[in-house]
């Protein structure tokens, strides 16, 4: 629910997007609750669309998070059960009159992969129709690696990664940059061999972005350690502007965290930074003409991939900077409006 409202409030919001009246809808299962009731209602008020929120008969999931210095505490009680296939296959797939289902309406789907059962149905039927989808990888889930097998989109944290290879259990050693991209190339070679485009965050290193099947990235007139983007530390006045750098290196591109955030909460800084980003990429497809019916391919020049990088690390810098996992989220903001811009003047005529 976190990345719905982060998208729902830059499409909303941000001039270049809003005319899209890209319409954000959440899919999910919710209890007969009061707490189901609240979370409806909020959805809403942030305008996220609902039709598809199944609700049962029990109680609804709840997370209660504890912050003391720099020890984060989660209490999480789960939903009562999952969403089932029986409402998604009676609602979402169900055919109208054209024999068209209303799947089809949608530009491109995100999982984070709670309802694993519903999700992997979702995603062969999103095989069918052509619509590209990107995939959340917080940890090895039920049903991950079947939706990772055709996701166009892949952002996941270096967490995850340590996990499939098994090669830092004690947590203590800090890889290269180098290393960073050649076990990222490896997850992703085996278990998303379709991803066109994979975003690793890195916490307060940043975030990493390869390609795994394009060589955009790869041009002869370009150094192994350019800078895409640079960023400055202060402006005229002596104060941070808060822009980060964005480097090539390694046939990476890495985007710096933004300089002298004032960290309050991680919680939801990953929703955030997914938000962000999906609602660059999807937002400059949408504009360029680059997404229709017949063909899709979300690998894109390495410039308008920097300043998605760079409004993604935007986004979750805002969300830190307050207390929750929505709060901070940003509806726009001059940085977020500028680089909207710099992308879209990048459309070829």
């Amino acid at each position: 629910a976190n990345t719905a409202v982060a998208l729902s409030r830059l499409y909303n919001n941000v001039p270049h997007l809003k005319p899209l009246d890209v319409q954000i809808d959440l899919l999910s299962a919710i209890g007969d609750d009061a707490n189901g009731d609240s979370i409806l209602s909020e959805l809403k008020e942030e305008h996220v669309g609902v039709e598809f929120i199944e609700r049962y008969s029990g109680d609804s999931p709840w997370s209660y998070i504890m912050i003391v210095d720099d020890t984060r505490t989660i209490l999480h009680q789960p939903s009562t059960r999952d969403l089932s296939l029986k409402y998604i296959q009676s609602n979402l797939m169900q055919k109208d009159e054209r024999g068209r289902e209303k799947l089809s309406d949608y530009t491109a789907v995100h999982f984070d992969v709670r309802h694993p059962e519903a999700s992997v149905c979702i995603a062969e039927e999103c095989k069918k129709l052509n619509i590209p989808y990107s995939v959340d990888v917080e940890r090895p889930r039920d049903g991950l690696l079947s939706l990772l097998s055709g996701a166009s989109l892949v952002i996941c944290n270096a967490n995850y990664v340590d996990l499939v290879l098994n090669k830092n259990i004690d947590g203590k050693r800090e890889y290269t940059q180098e290393e960073i991209v050649g076990r990222f190339q490896k997850v992703l070679a085996e278990q998303a061999p379709f991803a066109q485009i994979g975003v690793m965050t890195l916490g307060s290193r940043g975030s990493c972005l390869i390609l795994p099947n394009d060589d955009v990235i790869l041009n002869s007139n370009i150094n192994n350690d350019d800078i895409i983007l640079e960023g400055s530390s202060y402006d005229d006045q002596g104060c941070s502007p808060n822009v980060p750098s964005v480097h090539l290196r390694h046939n990476a591109l890495w985007c710096e965290t933004f300089p002298n955030c004032k960290v309050v909460d991680t919680t939801g800084a990953g929703d955030a930074f997914q938000g962000g980003f999906l609602s660059a990429v999807w937002g400059f497809l949408l504009l360029s003409g680059e997404k229709n019916d017949e063909t899709f391919n979300v690998s894109m020049d390495k410039m308008i991939l920097s300043h998605a990088l760079r409004i993604a690390s935007r986004v979750a810098a805002r969300k830190v900077e307050k207390a929750g996992a929505r709060d901070g989220l940003p509806r726009c903001d001059l940085f977020i409006q500028g680089e909207f811009e710099k992308m879209l003047s990048m459309i070829k005529q």
